[in-house]
């Protein structure tokens, strides 16, 4: 049987004709066509049916786990990424952990020898977050004495949603050695390249900034190229027991993982402090907001605000303020937004700025910081504490994947319970002045106390000689 329409509607762009031509084709062939697969997979993924990827997926890649690892790994990362259920992704990581078994162990260093460590991330992209916390981060270490290396594996390079084979990342101003990995080769043979140039390199200690998504990072740590390995969960843990040590970026992570190796709570940092001093601000004018009486703001991905509740509270803020305006920063499609704010009559005094390298020159401008829910931006409420901003965050569950805003945050009078409250507390911050005056010293002394970066070296060099020692 031919199966050349469903190929030709996938190139034409027509996702959701070639989801049905290929899944029919995947059934008939019984999900051993690799060809097939791929493009049936690549159209769920076009037209955001993640449901169904992690399913097919995940039961491709365990069809092809025992004869063709490399294969199977690039099929569970395609899972992983649609958001597979915690059930399947502890199986993954119980195949990594049989792999590791395998793994040749490299011996131990000696007891306070770890003047040099190694971090192994995906990718070193400008502007993105993880990669101004490496760079935060090796700097830091290095004012400690402590020596860093950077290993990208380039996880999502060459692969089906990103054929282009080129490394994504960049080595650009970083306080450390930066070996990007190649894409060439399957999972398996990219994965050992840098295993072998981590061993190379002659490191006591890995830090492994990633999860179980990213699969080539995952096998690197299952071939245990370092004595001592830790993982840096930076919003969730890898679901394999490959390591010596953990450390988690949030405590309700620290209080949620079942694992027992040895694990700290090291809070992110922002070097906001620093950004403010060395940039210039933007000015009222220069944006168009004279007329404003006070002025708002929300950065990061765009996609993590278009939910209506946060929308509806922003809507309802402005309603309550007719001279009130806001500011949106960041990445990603304005049309969601824009539709909803336009239906409830604000719109002509939001500002959409499109993605921006630093948003510390518009921190001058605004008098509070609204926090999107239930996902929020971590690094950007850091910003808005450092540069003195009432932040106000919705609380959520304390199981929920969502804490960090109220964690970060931690001042009562500015933590929501729900989403009425969330405008009742921005209501009392713009109407009342000395309401607002009065939370400028809480966020200050709360980020100085936390989350400056001199903080973060002192704690990651802490939590060396506690590893390194056992």
């Amino acid at each position: 049987m031919s199966y050349e329409p469903a190929f030709e509607a996938l190139k034409n762009g027509d996702f959701r004709t070639a989801v049905t031509l290929l899944d029919k084709a995947a059934l008939e062939t019984g999900y051993t066509s690799d060809v097939i697969n791929h493009a049936l997979t690549l159209a769920l993924y076009r037209v955001g049916e993640k449901s169904r990827l992690a399913d097919i997926a995940f039961r491709v890649a365990n069809s092809l786990v025992e004869h063709d690892p490399s294969s199977a790994m690039d099929y569970f990362q395609r899972a992983l990424i649609a958001g597979l259920d915690a059930e399947r992704v502890r199986r993954i990581g119980r195949i990594f952990e049989s792999w590791a078994l395998s793994a040749p162990r490299v011996e131990r260093a000696p007891i306070g020898s770890t003047d040099r460590v190694a971090h192994v991330v995906g990718c070193l992209m400008p502007g993105a977050s993880s990669t101004e916390y490496i760079k935060m981060l090796v700097s830091m270490l290095n004012l400690q004495g402590i020596e860093s290396a950077i290993f990208t594996t380039e996880w999502s390079a060459s692969w089906f949603f990103n054929p282009v084979a080129l490394a994504q990342s960049q080595n650009s101003e970083i306080d450390a050695a930066v070996n990007i990995a190649s894409v060439e080769g399957d999972f398996t043979e990219r994965a050992e390249r840098i295993a072998q140039s981590i061993r190379d390199w002659g490191t006591r200690i890995a830090f492994f900034h990633a999860d179980l998504s990213e699969q080539i990072t995952a096998r690197v740590a299952a071939m245990r190229p370092a004595p001592i390995q830790v993982n840096v969960n930076h919003g969730a843990e890898m679901e394999a027991d490959l390591f010596d040590g953990r450390i988690h970026l949030f405590q309700a992570a620290l209080e949620r993982t079942r694992f027992s190796q040895p694990a700290e709570w090291i809070p992110p940092a922002s070097d906001i402090e620093t950004r403010l001093r060395t940039t210039k601000p933007v000015t009222l004018q220069s944006m168009g907001l004279e007329s404003a009486s006070t002025i708002s703001a929300t950065f990061g991905d765009l996609r993590e605000m278009a939910g209506n509740g946060y929308l509806g509270a922003l809507s309802e803020i402005m309603r309550r303020f007719p001279k009130h305006f806001h500011i949106f920063a960041g990445e990603g499609t304005v049309k969601p937004i824009r539709s909803h704010l336009h239906s409830r009559g604000v719109l002509p005094r939001v500002r959409f700025l499109g993605h921006l390298p630093d948003v510390a020159p518009l921190l001058g401008l605004i008098d509070v910081y609204l926090a999107s829910f239930p996902q929020s931006n971590s690094q950007r409420i850091l910003d808005a504490m450092g540069a003195g901003k009432p932040v106000v965050v919705l609380k959520s569950p304390p199981d929920s994947d969502y804490t960090c805003g109220a964690e970060l945050v931690g001042v009562r009078e500015l933590v929501a319970r729900g989403e009425a409250d969330y405008v009742a507390i921005a209501d009392r911050l713009l109407r009342i002045p000395a309401f607002r005056a009065a939370q400028v010293q809480p966020m200050l002394d709360r980020f100085r106390m936390e989350f400056r970066p001199e903080c973060l070296g002192q704690r990651f060099k802490q939590f060396i000689g506690k590893v390194s020692g056992m």
